[in-house]
């Protein structure tokens, strides 16, 4: 008894099989091959007279069996299709992301792909935006810093997003930041100063968000991620607002500061010192060396007219404080 070989199911008969079939009818004999495929169609079966040879089988009973057997086949398949209109309705009632948080995230390895994206994103923004901004404007690209103000200032003239922000506390001693400070303030967007070194981030509509690279080393400075997933960026949202609560109005802290005498990458390696961080832990995350920490320090030292680190520090803690009140 031959078997159903489903490789070869549904093929049309080849030239040397339809060849293999005429013999056979004709009483003589067929490849092995051959013989087993037409016996798989029912095209022939072992004669019970003589073991080892076949018999032809009336191709149109054959033809008839299976076009009977297709038709009922197709009766199948065109009864379930009707249920296809029936269940695609349910899709009104199924929400696609109450257990699926997105498309995950992309990984954007230059500046320049990252600020492309964000803009595309916030060029789309109908909600709100909201930014953490720790390093000190001195750290920062100055042309994409000013690429980043005129959009965000534009954004809000809008009218159709909000936009808050907050800064690190070294951004109350440099002076291009209180002016786009006043420009950003006056445009509907709200700002305010935290002393604690926050990650940087941005989040637009509650449904993306810009992180740096915290995953893959060697990538180029300021390379960072686009992240979708719902879960993640609701977690960032609560952390953002819990930040904004804890965080001092930029006006309240610009005149508690008072006098600023040190530049803004001073305050932030002071900020570090008193997070808890060493010179070259601080070095590593400002993105600067070691070297230009103690000549940031010995600067600093002479603008107080202080001699030492734990003077420079009492000094801070001062002026942090009057900040922070």
């Amino acid at each position: 008894m031959q078997t159903y070989n489903p490789a070869t199911a549904g093929q049309p008969l080849t030239a040397e099989e339809q060849v293999a079939y005429k013999a056979i009818a004709a009483g003589g004999d067929a490849d092995e091959a051959s013989t087993r495929r037409l016996a798989e169609e029912g095209l022939i079966v072992p004669d019970p007279y003589e073991p080892g040879r076949w018999v032809a089988i009336d191709p149109r009973a054959v033809a008839q069996r299976l076009l009977a057997d297709e038709q009922e086949t197709l009766a199948r398949s065109l009864e379930r299709m009707r249920q296809v209109p029936v269940i695609e309705g349910l899709a009104a009632h199924f929400d696609a992301h109450r257990l699926y948080g997105g498309p995950g995230s992309e990984f954007l390895p230059t500046m320049a792909q990252v600020n492309d994206r964000l803009g595309a994103v916030s060029a789309l923004a109908t909600k709100e935006i909201c930014t953490v901004q720790p390093a000190p404007p001195a750290e920062r690209n100055m042309d994409v810093k000013r690429l980043g103000s005129d959009r965000s200032i534009a954004l809000l003239e809008s009218g159709r997003v909000g936009m808050r922000l907050v800064y690190g506390i070294g951004a109350l001693a440099d002076e291009g930041t209180r002016r786009y400070a006043d420009a950003f303030i006056a445009a509907g967007g709200q700002i305010k100063v935290s002393a604690a070194r926050e990650q940087r981030l941005i989040i637009v509509d509650g449904d993306s968000l810009f992180v740096d690279d915290y995953v893959l080393e060697g990538t180029e400075s300021h390379s960072g991620w686009h992240i979708r997933d719902r879960a993640t960026i609701a977690w960032a949202k609560a952390g953002f607002d819990r930040l904004w609560e804890r965080a001092r109005w930029w006006s309240e802290a610009l005149a508690e500061a008072g006098d600023i005498r040190l530049s803004p990458r001073q305050l932030d390696i002071l900020g570090l010192f008193d997070a808890g961080l060493d010179s070259r832990a601080a070095a590593k995350e400002l993105g600067i060396s070691p070297r230009t920490v103690a000549t940031e320090l010995t600067e600093a030292k002479t603008a107080l007219g202080v001699t030492t680190t734990y003077q420079l520090m009492a000094w801070y803690g001062r002026w942090a404080a009057r900040a922070k009140a």
